[in-house]
């Protein structure tokens, strides 16, 4: 075993045999290391996983309307530096409904506090798009979905910062409506938002 003091120093590309023991502080100068065959990146380097957040939701929210909704889903993260990326992903369980042939759908839309980084596409009447479903007949129509989005954004801050999900109907024709992490007898479901500082 070699033991090594406050100050290490090493030539360029040194081989250790045997474990080493850092009792102070170490650095590497360079972007990775290598420990047992796998690359060990410095926290410095770009795409390098700062932090992780994650919130998992079970609690049942309806949305009805064409307007933004909160679902229940939210998480917040502090970057460490302004210059730092954070990847928001997101994984939602939701139920739509129509009671009639109608068509239904909606589509989602993430917030960065009040800031949306992400909305769904439109259609031409300005309502969401990003799940639609066409029921035949006159009976009422279910169909179960998990929503993912990832986004990386670029907040340029060092404060705490809240990420949420909010859902909007495309259409209320024929009652349609969507309900996230619904839970019943036939159906339980956790949504997951999954917050990650990245290094830029």
């Amino acid at each position: 075993m070699a033991t090594i003091g406050n100050a290490p120093v090493f030539p360029t590309q040194s081989v250790l045999p045997g474990n080493l023991q850092v009792t102070g502080n170490a650095t590497i100068s360079g972007s990775s290391a290598t420990v047992n065959g796998n690359e060990v990146r410095t926290v410095g380097t770009s795409g390098a996983i700062l932090q992780v957040v994650s919130v998992a939701s079970e609690t049942e929210t309806t949305v009805s309307s064409t307007s933004y909704t909160d679902i229940g889903l939210s998480a917040s993260i502090t970057p460490s530096s302004s210059t730092n990326k954070v990847l928001v992903l997101v994984s939602a369980v939701g139920r739509w409904t129509n009671s009639s042939s109608s068509n239904t759908g909606g589509g989602s839309r993430i917030l960065r506090d009040s800031t949306a980084i992400h909305t769904a596409q439109q259609n031409s009447g300005s309502t969401p798009l990003e799940e639609r479903f066409q029921f035949n007949g006159s009976t009422t129509g279910l169909f179960w979905t998990r929503l993912n989005v990832h986004v990386l954004d670029s907040p340029a801050s060092t404060s705490s910062l809240t990420y949420k999900v909010q859902a909007a109907m495309h259409t209320t024709t024929g009652s349609g409506n969507v309900t996230f992490q619904q839970n019943s007898s036939i159906s339980n479901s956790t949504s997951y938002i999954t917050l990650m500082e990245l290094v830029a």
